[in-house]
């Protein structure tokens, strides 16, 4: 990938006038690049944490059996 990159930065340099221009928008959209790469592994995280606590939720339950009606749980005080 490096050498794809660097051979893009190369081939930019030789164009007169307009090579700075050039080489500040390919820094640009490696930057979008990288920012979007981010942004995906954030989603991510954040949906297999969720998937995560759920399932630990569910284990709990499996584990004490379902709280009875009038028993308050930490949970239930968090929701409501």
């Amino acid at each position: 990938m490096m050498q794809v990159i660097q051979m893009i930065w190369n081939g930019i340099g030789g164009l007169g006038f307009g090579t700075v221009v050039l080489k500040a928008l390919f820094i640009l959209f490696l930057g979008v690049i990288i920012w979007l790469l981010c942004e995906l592994a954030k989603h991510i995280i954040n949906v297999f944490a969720k998937l995560l606590v759920d399932a630990l939720r569910y284990l709990a339950v499996a584990i004490r059996g379902w709280p009875k009606d009038g028993e308050k749980t930490d949970d239930s005080r968090n929701r409501q």
